[in-house]
């Protein structure tokens, strides 16, 4: 983890504050394991894509059951769930992609037809989930921004940094893009998960991925 401190600049006096964007526990499991021997960090539950609300409060669960098990020093951000959040952002966020339809029911319908997994809709959500934290850190005054998604091998690191840049030129907060997958980090973590029974989900959140079976 200290090769990624050229991109910081630290204080010896205390810890750099960093916002981690959480998609959920067994993603959390290796950077909060990691990132809190290092940083003040702050916690951030941004998922308003998941649907039902079942599955939701679910996911959230098991967030909070891996708090307990792991103490360190962080901050907790909490987020209301507002599902139709989800919806307006991908069509307020829709030019990021380049799309110019601007008649929101036809362009849900349009995102309704994409079937493959990191289409254009799936761009506009990892962009608006990195666009959400970086504007609450901005609020905070907490320098720098992170997410966990970046472990999980089904989703593209390469296009989570570059919206993670777009966004740092839109709000001034630094995004920090780790590696959590090296050395087995991902399989690490899964025997974390299985070690202290954290449920792991098997679809990546939204009504779309739920029909297209998308993790």
């Amino acid at each position: 983890m200290k090769e990624y401190f050229s991109q910081i600049e630290l204080k010896k006096e205390e810890k750099p504050k960093l916002l981690v964007q959480v998609c959920c526990a067994p993603d959390l499991v290796l950077p909060l394991l990691e990132l809190k021997k290092y940083f003040k960090l702050y916690l951030y539950w941004y998922n308003p894509n998941i649907q039902p609300y079942s599955e939701y409060k679910r996911r959230y669960d098991e967030y909070v059951k891996l708090l307990q098990l792991e103490e360190g020093d962080y901050e907790i951000l909490e987020d209301n769930y507002d599902n139709k959040e989800f919806y307006r952002k991908l069509f307020e966020n829709r030019h990021i992609v380049g799309i110019e339809e601007n008649d929101y029911k036809t362009l849900m319908k349009e995102f309704s037809q994409m079937e493959e997994k990191n289409s254009k809709r799936c761009d506009i959500c990892y962009y608006t989930r990195l666009l959400e934290p970086a504007l609450l850190a901005k609020k905070h005054n907490i320098p720098y921004f992170t997410t966990t998604l970046l472990i999980s091998p089904k989703k593209s690191v390469e296009k989570l940094d570059k919206y993670g840049k777009i966004v740092t030129k839109k709000t001034g907060i630094k995004y920090l893009s780790f590696d959590f997958r090296k050395n087995d980090g991902f399989k690490k973590a899964a025997e974390y998960t299985k070690e202290h029974d954290i449920w792991r989900q098997n679809y990546c959140g939204c009504a779309w991925s739920i029909r297209d079976n998308i993790l």
